[in-house]
């Protein structure tokens, strides 16, 4: 019988769409537009470029960039861009041959970069350049520049100065040397600004004044189709294909894990009695691999029906008071545990269950102690799960990367990687029903099994349809009282109630309860409900408490007021 609570199912494809819905807004939309102001001090007097482009489509080039350098700099960063913006599956990566600084080789290093760039920070960490001018010689060579244009034609379409400079530029120069005499060339600068262009044969030239940071100088150059070689087909999405292979291993593995968790569910026959000698809250904790919410109350109710405790309650509280000797070889322990926490030791105990904070107090710390006696009772019926434990900690370790990933995609200029976030996704996917069950991490021993369909069993006698021919409510008056803790245990006394009040029979009196309170007539429904809210309101009263002092403390330091942050241009 299988009694997943509703808001638990609800809470895993809450996750599992919401974990859907970033993966996609990554694939479909770009990352957010970055802060548009510009701290950068540095300034470039002068951008001159020498390009080579060949008929295969390499392209070397050299730039020679005059940087005006204020105090405190060690040097610059330089971004070069890799992904093509109109070809999704092609790239141009970038070899780095050479970097001066003044005619010297100067150090640097590759460094994290936005995805779809490849950067380089030039300079050393121990070395501040001193202020004023400072010239940079940096070689490049990247391939597979052409695309097709018009037919008959191949394109070289680039952007001669990136789109990433922060630093604001006195004037640019650039010459490219063309593998053969184009048809036509064309220039914009920032967004659709023209610039001019000169060709003479095979030697191209644009110069531009001034450029604001973040503006790209873009030239478009027509070539006769027979006069360079054809564009490269583009390449295989290999960001796609590993994507799905790695999505492919992680829900497999996590397939793999629900597999050695998953448990053939035994027989439900209905049963009409509860299983013998067995505590309601253990039953319930065996059939559900979990502590009822109500075991508490359970307990006290399965008692008082024997006639060990008599339950006697007015508007404002309930009493508990023991009325017969407590013989331990008729208790089972989960039931001296309970009675043990509340100091209820023999005939005439009390404990009076109120929305104060010492009866709150006591109350709290018999069900902590109450649940860890039925987890302790519990270990003949219920043994670890290996594959459980090992599939909940890897799905909230994959959950919470991937999570990461899709959330600094957005704020970091488009940083993920594909593979990982596939596979920790699907991971999470497949396992979010395991991290979201209470089961996951036990498994049922033979001895489980049986305890397991005879709580079921009982469950649906419970449960079952009051025209059930079976069921004589008439006949059995005695039998509410008895089952009611169960009832409550399994968290459906309203359905027990119903199957009598269906058949027009009145729900009969309970026993073991003294009701002295005013108001309506007293019945079974709203003692169940009177005696949940007095422990309810006894919990709340000590949690209050709880909170109160742990308010008086001190303060702290607030989010973002340690170090930390970040950029580019100059350093």
């Amino acid at each position: 019988m299988n009694r997943r609570p509703q808001g638990r199912t609800a809470l895993t494809w809450l996750v599992r769409a919401v974990v859907v819905a970033g993966v996609a807004a990554v694939w479909f939309f770009p990352p957010l537009p970055q802060d548009a102001t510009n701290d950068e001090t540095a300034t470039v007097s002068s951008y001159d470029a020498q390009m080579e482009l060949s008929k295969e489509g390499d392209l070397r080039t050299t730039e020679t960039i005059g940087v005006e350098m204020p105090n405190g700099k060690r040097g610059i960063f330089r971004i070069f861009d890799t992904a093509d913006p109109r070809r999704s599956n092609v790239e141009h990566p970038v070899d780095v041959e050479a970097v001066e600084r003044g005619g010297i080789d100067e150090p640097y290093q590759r460094v994290d970069s936005a995805r779809g760039t490849d950067s380089i920070r030039i300079g050393s960490p121990s070395v501040y350049l001193d202020p004023g001018a400072h010239t940079y010689r940096i070689v490049s060579s990247t391939g597979d520049v052409f695309e097709p244009g018009d037919e008959g034609e191949t394109w070289w379409w680039w952007d001669v100065v990136g789109s990433g400079w922060q630093m604001p530029m006195a004037q640019t120069s650039v010459v490219a040397t063309l593998p053969a005499e184009p048809l036509r060339a064309e220039c914009v600068t920032g967004d659709d600004d023209p610039c001019t262009v000169t060709v003479e044969g095979t030697a191209m030239r644009v110069s531009t004044g001034a450029l604001a940071p973040f503006t790209p100088v873009t030239v478009r150059v027509a070539f006769d189709a027979d006069d360079v070689a054809a564009p490269i087909a583009p390449a295989v999405n290999r960001d796609l294909l590993f994507s799905l292979l790695a999505a492919l291993i992680g829900a497999g593995a996590a397939f793999a894990l629900w597999r050695r968790t998953k448990e053939r569910a035994p027989g439900f026959p209905v049963l009409f009695e509860p299983p013998f000698m067995v505590p309601p809250a253990l039953g319930v904790r065996v059939l559900d691999e979990k502590d009822s919410d109500e075991s508490l109350q359970a307990t006290l109710f399965d008692l008082a029906e024997r006639g060990v405790l008599r339950l006697r309650g007015d508007d404002d509280t309930w009493h508990i008071e023991v009325v017969q000797p407590l013989e331990a070889e008729h208790l089972h322990p989960i039931e001296q545990t309970l009675l043990g926490s509340l100091d209820l030791t023999g005939p005439g105990s009390t404990f009076t269950v109120s929305s104060s904070e010492s009866s709150g107090r006591i109350v709290a710390s018999t069900r902590k102690a109450l649940h860890a006696q039925t987890s302790a009772s519990s270990a003949e019926y219920l043994r670890s799960s290996p594959a459980g434990m090992v599939a909940v900690a890897v799905g909230w370790i994959c959950l919470a990367a991937s999570v990461f990933m899709i959330g600094r995609y957005f704020v970091d200029s488009g940083w993920v990687r594909w593979p990982l976030l596939a596979a920790t996704t699907a991971f999470a996917l497949v396992a979010a029903g395991m991290m979201f069950s209470a089961g996951t991490a036990t498994i049922r021993t033979s001895e489980g099994r049986d305890l397991w369909s005879r709580s079921g069993g009982f469950a649906r006698f419970l449960t079952t349809d009051s025209s059930e021919a079976r069921f004589d409510a008439s006949a059995h008056l005695d039998w509410y009282p008895r089952y009611l803790a169960w009832a409550v245990a399994l968290g459906v006394a309203d359905e027990w109630a119903a199957r009598y009040e269906a058949q027009g029979v009145e729900l009969p009196e309970v026993p073991w309860v003294i009701w002295t309170g005013s108001g309506q007539r007293f019945s079974t429904a709203s003692m169940t409900r009177s005696f949940d809210h007095a422990i309810a309101s006894a919990s709340a009263a000590y949690a209050a408490s709880q909170a109160a002092k742990a308010s008086s403390g001190g303060g702290g330091f607030s989010g973002g007021s340690g170090g930390g942050g970040g950029g580019g241009g100059s350093w």
